[in-house]
């Protein structure tokens, strides 16, 4: 549970968050421990002024953390595709850049299945896959305690962002856990704000327990704020996944900003979120700033003149192709990759117009070709 004020939505969200919520190490075999990038950063105002710059200026370096192998050899193998939510922006292009990468080649996905933010559907998910003979199941912000691994008939299968952060190892019976590393954004976001408010601001933040990278990404925003921002007001708060879509959420901001005038900065820290915090401030006719992770062409067409000022984009190709490459090796038996050291930029007002937003374009946004790059592995 996080500290400060917390808030439960509803009988079906908590229903949702029974089923889903888990600690920072639930989800996987290790604890989560962050990075030496957030937990060794400069401390004070400057130093956050510095480490943001640095991000806002950042040049995107790929580098292929493994051997090469030959791919062509997964022509045919069958792969079932489960997500908890595409409703999700991030979610959905994960999923169709996922399967692109596979289908290119040769894999036949069976399935995509979406379970819309609750788990009843998902044993039926996993029930077709068994059903399919597939070689694989893939996965997307499944909890690995939601998955039923006695049950499939010795069938691999991969999750993705469960383990978010270096050093956690994947859940018990699960192959691969290709990852973002998420304590980079958080810091990112938490000198940002920090910044931008010049050390007296007042935030939310809005988190979601029921993910495995929500408790990391809180721990290493407080601990950031502790060093660059100690006069900063900051409110942590719950935000199941079912309320950023019933209304919830939307009216939770609202009547944040409405009770309390002095809030500067609204940090929810998936940019799927911010449609409804978004709203929410709408509603209030308030013009709080809000920042944001993922850098989801949606919220990214906005920044500039919407409510969201700065998003955080970690490369959703890179990651996608990382969880392509995950898939080729447990299909081919060959060992996982335990980081795939995905870097992150950040996009505000000051750099959006230097990229087309419209749409995820990794030469344009990052000035690498991810696609391209990790080809050029997948043959000796």
């Amino acid at each position: 549970m996080y500290e400060g004020k917390t808030v439960r939505f509803g009988l079906i969200a908590t229903a949702l968050v029974a089923g889903l919520v888990l600690s920072g190490c639930s989800s996987s075999g290790g604890s989560a421990t962050p990075s030496g990038s957030a937990a060794g950063a400069t401390g004070g105002l400057d130093g956050a002024k510095a480490e943001y710059d640095a991000a806002l200026k950042a040049t995107i370096a790929f580098t292929y953390p493994g051997d090469s192998f030959d791919a062509s050899k997964v022509a045919g193998k069958k792969v079932a595709m489960i997500s908890i939510n595409d409703q999700i922006p991030v979610l959905k292009q994960w999923t169709d850049t996922i399967k692109a990468g596979l289908e290119s080649k040769g894999v036949k996905v069976t399935q995509t299945s979406d379970a819309g933010g609750v788990i009843d559907p998902l044993p039926k998910f996993f029930a077709q896959a068994v059903t399919d003979k597939v070689d694989l199941i893939v996965t997307n912000a499944v909890p690995a305690s939601l998955i039923p691994i006695a049950d499939l008939n010795g069938i691999p299968v991969m999750t993705t962002n469960q383990t978010a952060a270096p050093g956690v190892k994947p859940a018990a019976g699960i192959a691969a856990d290709p990852s973002f590393d998420y304590t980079l954004p958080a810091k990112l976001m938490a000198d940002w704000f920090a910044v931008t408010t010049k050390g007296k601001g007042n935030a939310v933040v809005y988190a979601s327990e029921g993910q495995a990278s929500s408790p990391i990404m809180v721990d290493v925003i407080k601990k950031r704020l502790g060093e660059v921002c100690p006069d900063c007001k900051v409110d942590y708060q719950d935000a199941p996944l079912a309320t950023w879509f019933d209304g919830t959420l939307q009216g939770v901001a609202k009547n944040a900003v409405t009770a309390d005038p002095t809030i500067t900065t609204l940090l929810p820290i998936y940019d799927g979120m911010s449609f409804a915090t978004g709203a929410g401030l709408t509603d209030a006719s308030s013009t709080v700033a809000q920042a944001s992770f993922n850098m989801t062409p949606d919220v990214a067409k906005g920044i500039g003149t919407g409510s969201v000022k700065m998003d955080v984009g970690c490369s959703n190709d890179w990651f996608s192709y990382a969880a392509v490459d995950a898939s080729f090796r447990v299909l081919l038996g060959l060992p996982a990759i335990d980081n795939y050291n995905i870097t992150c930029k950040v996009f505000d007002e000051t750099n959006i117009g230097s990229i087309k937003p419209a749409k995820e374009d990794s030469m344009n946004w990052y000035g690498v070709d991810f696609a391209a790059e990790f080809a050029k592995h997948w043959s000796m």
